[in-house]
């Protein structure tokens, strides 16, 4: 039976898409897309975060050389795109797709794929198969629910198959017969209950604050993202464990809130004054989630107890016995996320919170926060709650819903 499944080719934005493994299936690429990424590498005019993911396919290719066929764009391309596409050559891009047209009349068919609208169009006037690489695939949120009544929920977790489970994944259980709530934690093995604070220090609001306050209380758990929307408590929840930590039952020493200036990744040298100065009122959302606001920072900041930095000036250092609050973290791109983790020392930790539809630099569901999320999942030593209630006020639930996109 003939194959009917064609290769991809692929343009040079739909390959930086890949940055941990290249595609399972054998794929065509332009020598164009090998100048491409080297010119993306040392541009000046480039950021940090796109010249990061450009050596870092780079580097893919290069390991896993078997998986791809390079198309050398040669004077035989060059004539037939100028004699048969009316291309202006002069274009990468038109390069790029204008190889790609003659892989799948010369060669063999082919599915072109870019994330580029523009390529989109003009590889389809040049009736190629068009596709693209997929960003919005699916959100680790750190749980299941099971909904119903009491006979289907006790035959559902006789019969539940724990191959569909990751580690440190929860569990809510909602019992319709009498409106009730469970929750349970997933070990590897077996379904454990959780461990909360007393709620004479902190008390959760619902069942994934609980959720999110077993991930936070529990030492074995060195990586934690509380994600959420507006005014579901990730933040606070975060720093009230954190000092729970450190001022309650002495695990850790300091604690040290990170955040993202501008979301561009920049130095604070724009504005006036010493590094405090500088820095000091973007962190006015953390000081917010203390009980004693501002008077209780200084008293934290006085004993040594709690500092603040910016991804900028944390390379070279190690935090020992130190949680990190990394505060606001869809604002982090992915090398800056690495540069956190990688500064964390013994009987250290660190807690993510952030909402990546609140980006100012990635609102996909490619947001570096959440492809952390996606790729640490199932990891003995990471756990993720996404919250999806605003606990704040009916009145913030009413404008987190104001021109929400349908």
């Amino acid at each position: 039976m003939e194959n009917l499944i064609k290769k991809k080719f692929y343009d040079t934005n739909a390959l930086l898409m890949f940055q941990n493994k290249l595609p399972d299936e054998v794929f065509y690429i332009s020598s164009v897309t090998f100048h491409e990424l080297e010119y993306i590498k040392t541009s000046k005019n480039k950021d940090d975060n796109i010249k990061y993911k450009a050596r870092k396919i780079t580097r893919l290719l290069d390991e896993n050389f078997y998986q791809y066929i390079p198309i050398i764009y040669n004077n035989v391309i060059l004539e037939y795109i100028k004699s048969n596409l009316g291309l202006d050559i002069s274009i990468p891009d038109n390069l790029i797709v204008g190889t790609a047209k003659y892989v799948n009349d010369i060669l063999e068919e082919i599915t072109f794929i870019t994330n580029d609208i523009c390529l989109k169009n003009i590889a389809r006037s040049l009736e190629l198969e068009v596709g693209s690489v997929n960003d919005n695939k699916d959100i680790y949120k750190g749980y299941q629910i099971l909904k119903g009544n009491t006979e289907y929920i006790n035959n559902t977790i006789q019969n539940i198959d724990f191959s569909n489970w990751y580690k440190n994944e929860y569990l809510i259980i909602q019992n319709i017969d009498d409106n009730s709530e469970k929750e349970m934690r997933f070990n590897g093995n077996e379904f454990v209950p959780l461990k909360l604070p007393s709620s004479k220090y902190i008390k959760a609001k619902n069942s994934l604050q609980r959720c999110a306050l077993d991930a936070l209380i529990n030492p074995d758990i060195n990586i934690v993202a509380i994600l959420g929307t507006y005014g579901s408590g990730k933040s606070y929840l975060c720093m009230q464990m954190a000092l729970y930590h450190v001022l309650e039952k002495g695990n850790q020493s300091n604690i040290l809130g990170v955040r993202e200036l501008r979301g561009e990744g920049l130095t604070p040298g724009y504005l006036p004054g010493d590094l405090n100065d500088k820095i000091g009122f973007f962190f006015a959302p953390l000081a917010q989630q203390l009980n004693g606001g501002e008077f209780e920072l200084e008293s934290l900041k006085q004993r040594g107890i709690i500092d603040f930095q910016i991804p900028y000036y944390l390379k070279g250092t190690t935090f020992i016995s130190t949680i990190i609050l990394a505060d606001e973290a869809e604002d982090l791109q992915e090398s800056q996320i690495r540069l956190i983790g990688t500064r964390l020392g013994e009987n250290s930790r660190i807690f993510f919170s952030g909402d990546y539809k609140q980006s100012v630099i990635n609102s996909s569901n490619n947001n570096a926060l959440i492809k952390m999320c996606n790729e640490l999942k199932g990891n003995e030593n990471f756990a993720c709650v996404c919250l999806d209630t605003d606990v704040r006020s009916n009145t913030s639930k009413m404008f987190a819903e104001l021109f929400k996109c349908k």
